[in-house]
């Protein structure tokens, strides 16, 4: 069992992704931060079933990433000098999952409170589902420049994909900080591809 959960742990990354993309796919264009409570209760009210299960998708999408985050891990670990390095990144990638899984807890909650929540408490739960992303930006900043210098330094993975996590690490922490999520999905679907393809000897 174990040898085939080696086998086959990188491409939780692919499921990872796919989840996401589903997730983006069934959730609508939320209300903004300076929307009013009885527009957000308005628009929750209307799209309640659509907004409950892309954040229940967004969710489980989570638990996938830190799979494929743990596989990685693992992966890198086992090069000369990758230990503190392959931990940076999953330190990086556990951050991320934790505000990941908030924004899911935050639109589940105006969807499931619709008919009941005051527009008060309705605004005030939009604006953090709107603005709660710091754990994000910083926790793609910290898995993408870990997993650089992890990649460079013990070349489990070819050495380019390592250098292309430099500027999405550095661009997290940007206005650009959703592109640079998005760019990660990208890159940990390569990884997690490439993982399963090269197989340790260990």
């Amino acid at each position: 069992m174990s040898d085939r959960w080696g086998r086959y742990a990188p491409l939780t990354g692919v499921v990872f992704v796919g989840l996401l993309i589903a997730t983006f796919a069934t959730s609508g264009s939320t209300p903004g931060v300076h929307s009013t409570g009885a527009h957000v209760i308005s628009f929750y009210k209307a799209h309640h079933g659509k907004e409950m299960a892309a954040n229940v998708l967004g969710a489980v999408g989570v638990a996938f990433f830190l799979f494929f985050a743990a596989s990685l891990r693992a992966r890198l670990r086992r090069g000369e000098g990758g230990e503190a390095l392959a931990a940076l990144a999953f330190g990086g990638a556990v951050l991320l999952a934790v505000g990941g899984a908030a924004f899911s807890a935050l639109g589940f909650a105006l969807a499931d409170a619709r008919n009941t929540i005051d527009p008060s408490a309705a605004q005030a739960l939009n604006v953090l589902s709107n603005d709660f992303f710091f754990q994000l930006a910083v926790g793609t900043c910290v898995f993408m420049i870990g997993n650089w210098l992890a990649v460079v330094r013990t070349g489990a993975l070819p050495k380019w994909l390592g250098w292309i996590a430099l500027p999405i690490g550095i661009a997290a922490l940007t206005p650009g900080g959703f592109v640079a999520f998005l760019v990660l999905m990208a890159w940990s679907l390569i990884a997690s591809v490439l993982l399963y393809l090269r197989p340790s000897s260990a």
